[in-house]
């Protein structure tokens, strides 16, 4: 790498990419020798962090390597310790973040091992093919059974190691950090004079509206996100330049990916498929054989050890390696979902009312209002307190943005800057394939990489003659830059409003010196909360009557004695 920014931090987010793809790898090797998850998949993953630290500084560093160390070392635990404080000082309060997630958490701390243990068992109660659309959203077990559990792992390690469930999040965070400074890495490897540009498209493009939405809970779209964006970065700085490093950087990031969801696992291959074409075309040393060896290695490993459970072990039991959402006896999650209107539209229809609708976490029978773009209202961020807004969700400006990136792709498509922006027109058109082959795309959540595009479009058309091109783009970066604003405020605000008051009903029940008779009604995971406040507390069925209260942002109740 030929400069010192670059390089710098490209060590760092390779190494905490390494140090989370080692937990991983080691917790789902365990798994298949029959060894639950233990507190040693930690710890074997800070040394191999650490010995990757070392490696890559003898590697790209040539002089004053104890100085580079200090420095490195410093940079992690700053991050690490930012991390660390935010997730332990938080509540996550959403939805599936109390219910399935961390009851998923729970299960695999206390020593379940998914790969040689019995599944979790249903609850009593109607069976799956007779439940409506509505109350198949509560059938837990089926998503803790047969879901990808990459993140699981990394929380369930995490809580092992420190006794404190919240302090799982920290994942989330440190993937958005090693974004940011593996996007960093590219541009100022592309754009060695940009060094402000480059600061400002990497921050834009790490805190992408899903990934700072759901950075304080358990949520797993933010980290897809984030591992899109490292794939991006790395598959440049691939093509720039081939190392062994970073090609193992990039198979441990798609490895990571293709274990957060069913669908992440066809945006790893697409993007690795795509990769490897690109090799195939424009790599003059012709490496593509190389490149299709690593993927072809990481895609075994990826699918047959880490995925086993779900991948395997799916199509096994049940035909499908995505089932319940796929195959025989699927289950339809979307319809209650998703707003009325969206129902008998095509997939590009709903995008498209998507984007430029006033943000809302709406579904049906409600439906999706227009809106003009560049505008928003007071009630449009109230709405961005959620880690998982449905329409509109990547922000009341994100519409209007894409319209200015789409002029701003016709000027570069009909100019005489064609050959200069293709690279980068490219790059687009990949993640928009990503994009339009997901059925859901409406939904921010379902494809964060879409916040992608406009930045790329942006950096595209900063250096064109044409002097409307060029104010074009720094335009689209400012609406692109006050829209994450926009949101990242209404989401802090709200969040912090609401911890406070999750804390301050811990407070009082503990002071009361009672004992609360709780009803957690599928929010399961809140006892593990009580626990940790030293709060005294009986499980039973609770009426609804005048002394019954509900535990903040729950479906729980609960009343003292």
């Amino acid at each position: 790498m030929n400069n010192r920014t670059a390089t710098y931090s490209f060590v760092i987010g390779a190494t905490l990419l390494f140090f989370l793809a080692s937990i991983v790898l080691v917790t789902s090797t365990f798994f298949l020798l029959g060894i639950p998850v233990t507190a040693v998949s930690f710890w074997l993953s800070v040394l191999a962090a650490l010995v990757c630290l070392l490696a890559m500084t003898a590697t790209f560093v040539s002089g004053r390597r104890p100085t580079w160390l200090v420095a490195l070392l410093a940079g992690l635990a700053i991050v690490v310790g930012g991390s660390w404080y935010i997730s332990a000082n938080t509540f996550d309060l959403s939805f599936d973040g109390q219910t399935y997630h961390q009851e998923a958490i729970i299960l695999l701390t206390n020593g379940w091992n998914p790969v040689h243990d019995a599944p979790i068992l249903k609850p009593p109660g109607k069976p799956i093919e007779e439940m409506d659309n509505k109350e198949i959203l509560s059938a837990f077990h089926l998503w803790i059974n047969h879901y990808a559990k990459g993140p699981w792992m990394l929380d369930a390690v995490m809580y092992k190691v420190t006794k404190q469930i919240e302090v799982g999040k920290i994942f989330n965070l440190l993937l958005m950090a090693a974004s940011f400074f593996l996007s960093l890495a590219a541009l100022r490897t592309a754009f060695p004079a940009k060094k402000g540009l480059a600061v400002v498209l990497a921050i834009l493009a790490a805190c992408n509206p899903v990934v700072v939405s759901q950075a304080t809970s358990f949520y797993i779209d933010g980290q897809l996100g984030s591992l899109v964006l490292i794939i991006c970065a790395l598959g440049y700085l691939l093509l720039k330049r081939y190392h062994t490093w970073t090609m193992l950087a990039l198979c441990s990031a798609l490895m990571l990916l293709a274990q957060i969801k069913f669908t992440a696992l066809v945006y790893a291959v697409l993007l690795g498929g795509a990769l490897l074409v690109l090799f195939f075309f424009c790599d003059r040393q012709k490496r593509w054989k190389t490149v299709l060896a690593w993927l072809a290695a990481s895609l075994v490993i990826t699918v047959v050890v880490v995925g086993y459970n779900p991948y395997v072990t799916n199509t096994l039991a049940k035909g499908h390696p995505f089932y319940p959402l796929a195959g025989k006896g699927a289950v339809d999650i979307m319809t209650s979902n998703s707003p009325h209107d969206f129902k008998d539209i095509n997939s590009l229809s709903k995008l498209g009312i998507s984007l430029f609708a006033q943000s809302e976490n709406i579904a049906t029978p409600k439906e999706t209002t227009l809106k003009w773009p560049f505008t928003f209202s007071e009630q449009e961020l109230k709405v961005f307190l959620a880690p998982d807004v449905r329409v509109a969700g990547f922000g009341p400006w994100f519409g209007g943005a894409v319209l200015l990136a789409f002029l701003i792709v016709l000027a570069l498509l009909f100019g005489r800057e064609r050959r200069k922006a293709l690279p980068l027109l490219v790059a687009s058109i990949i993640l928009l394939i990503t994009v339009l082959i997901n059925p859901e795309s409406w939904w921010a959540r379902y494809v964060p990489q879409l916040w992608l595009i406009p930045l790329l479009v942006t950096l595209a058309g900063w250096d064109a003659q044409a002097a409307l091109t060029r104010y074009g783009s720094r335009i689209l970066l400012a609406v692109m830059l006050v829209n994450m604003l926009l949101v990242g405020s209404a989401h802090m605000l709200g969040q912090r409003s609401i911890n406070a008051m999750a804390e301050q009903q811990l407070q009082e029940i503990k002071a009361s010196n009672k004992t609360m008779i709780v009803d957690f009604r599928h929010f399961n995971a809140n006892r593990i909360r009580l626990q940790e406040a030293g709060i005294p507390y009986i499980e039973q069925k609770v009426a609804e009557g005048q002394e019954v209260k509900g535990i903040i942002s729950s479906r729980a109740i609960y009343y003292l004695q």
